[in-house]
Formats: C-alpha cells, structure tokens, sequence
C-alpha cells in the first residue's frame, strides 16, 4: 500500500484529471451510415491525428490519453509515417529528474496542510464516507491522505486507483512516443514547465479545487470504467464522442478548471509551435486529446491563424 502514496505524491503525470472526475454519458454508436462507413474500414482507424502546414514546414498534432492498459495496438501507420518524417517533437512537459524534483518540492508547497490542518476537516459526513470508500479500493490507507490539500489527494487517488486496474502512464501513447523519439535521436522539447499544472490547479480559489475533488470521490466507483471507454473512443480516433461526452461536460462541471487547464495552455502552446514554425524544419506535438477538440483546440486555433489543417486518414498505408 504504501507504494502507491510514495509514488504517486511524485509524479507529473497528472493532467488527465481534469477529465478522469467527469462521468461519460451513454452514446449511440451504431445505425448511422457514417458508423457503418467506419467499421467498414476499422483496420485503418487509429488515433486522431493532425497535419498542420505552411509553406515550408510541416506540424503533425498527435492526441494521446496519459493513463492507459497494456497491450494496446495503437501505433498506426499513418502516425508512423508522420514520426518518420520529423526532427522535433513536442511532449506537454518536461520528464526528467530536475523536473522530478521541482515536481515534489511544488508539491509540498501548494498540496500539504503545514498548519495543523487535516483533509478530514473540510469535509461533510457524506463526503468523508465517500473518500473512506475511495482510499479503501486506492489501497491506501485514509490516515495518509489526511495531510494532503483535496487537489492533490484526489490525484494520488485517481492515479492510484488506475494503477490497480492496470491504467499506468507507462502504457500510454505519450511514454512510448518519447521512447520512440529518444530511440530514433529526435529533437525533444517541453511546450510547458513543471509549475503549470500548480499554477492551473493548485492557485484556484479553495471552492473551485473543492468542487473537482467532491467530484472526483463521487464518481471514484466509476474511474476505470470511464477510463477504459475514453481510452475506447481514442483508440479509433471516434473525436466526436470524445468531445461531447467528455470535454463537453468537463467544461460546463467547472469552467474555471477547464479554463486554466485547456484554453489557456492551448493558446500558449499555439505561440510556442507557431514561431518554430516559422522555421523550414517539420514537428510533431504529441498532446492529450482533449487539447485537440473543439472550437479552442489546437487544430482550430492553427486553421484561425491562417495554417492548412487537414485530419490525416493514410489509407494507402497497411496497419
């Protein structure tokens, strides 16, 4: 049990919980000829994937999902083809054991009570009985979470919990496209520091960081089926169920967070890959997906700046 506080407490992989607290309603998937069209060509489906170019360079957006179950085959060979044909490429942060240690030091400033509080304190007795239930199916014991700020025990909650399940940041897209990338001796670089997602989450106001973590206990009993149906939707690149039965309801249960966590990071990063592509070199940003939906995702706010965007459907390629 006491694995997972210590590892979790130390990691950078949180990002994807902004969306893990949020149920997914039920979706029609079938009748449409759109649907039958795609299953006709289900070999081919793969995850969503952007080409983004000017007159002398090209960028391939490529969406992920951070926590993932083992022996998945994801890599396509329309994304294969992209990578082979990049020298950057763009992860959300940085991985390393500098960014490690900024991450628990960040931690300890912005997640622990250092005044006597407790978790405890804050909560009603229906919410409390949830986060018993919670850190019972996490393996970890409740005493432990006492010291931790709601934002930060809900993380080491959900990423607990996924572990259990088999749903691991080392499965994901993200971890294999940067092994893939230090393998292949690409160019590779952070589009944000390890301070973002403390000063996404950690720096709301108190009741917004309440509200997500009453979310997160709430809906705990439904984390890894929810999380294995975005993962579904992902798989085969299904951008219209992933936005309407995830961003969607993400934005209208806490337009604050969404804010911090999507929109503005979004239009940060636009800057960022618009000026390397000002260079005649070709890229790859490699991003969870939600970053990529939508009127605020970056397909569109690089179509708004004037970029041909298409969505890159290879079917001339085998998978």
């Amino acid at each position: 049990m006491k694995k997972h506080l210590g590892k979790y407490v130390n990691t950078i992989r949180f990002f994807v919980l902004a969306l893990l607290a949020f149920v997914l309603t039920a979706c029609d998937q079938g009748g449409r000829v759109s649907d039958k069209v795609a299953a006709s060509h289900a070999r081919y489906d793969g995850p969503a994937l952007w080409k983004v170019t000017d007159n002398d360079s090209t960028l391939y957006l490529f969406g992920t999902v951070h926590l993932m179950q083992p022996d998945i085959n994801w890599q396509k060979r329309d994304m294969q083809a992209a990578f082979d044909d990049i020298g950057t490429i763009f992860f959300e942060t940085p991985d390393d054991e500098k960014s490690a240690l900024q991450t628990r030091i960040l931690q300890r400033q912005y997640g622990v009570y250092t005044n006597g509080e407790r978790l405890s304190d804050h909560l009603d007795s229906i919410n409390l009985n949830r986060l018993t239930a919670a850190a019972y199916n996490s393996e970890i014991p409740l005493a432990r979470l006492e010291n931790f700020k709601p934002w930060l025990a809900a993380d080491i909650l959900t990423v607990a919990g996924a572990d259990i399940a088999g749903l691991r940041y080392e499965n994901s897209a993200d971890a294999q496209m940067r092994i893939k990338a230090v393998q292949a001796n690409k160019s590779i670089r952070a589009l944000d520091t390890v301070e973002t997602y403390f000063e996404a989450v950690a720096k709301q106001p108190r009741w917004v960081r309440m509200q997500a973590f009453e979310q997160t206990i709430k809906n705990f009993n439904t984390l890894v089926e929810d999380t294995k149906t975005v993962n579904a939707a992902w798989l085969i690149g299904n951008t219209e169920r992933l936005e309407n039965d995830l961003l969607i309801p993400a934005k209208e249960s806490s337009p604050e967070l969404y804010a911090a966590l999507f929109t503005q990071r979004n239009i940060k990063w636009v800057k960022i890959l618009d000026t390397f592509m000002d260079g005649d070199t070709n890229a790859m940003a490699v991003v969870g997906i939600g970053h990529l939906l939508g009127d605020g995702g970056l397909p569109t706010r690089f179509e708004d700046l004037g970029f041909t965007v298409e969505r890159v459907h290879r079917l001339d390629l085998p998978n």
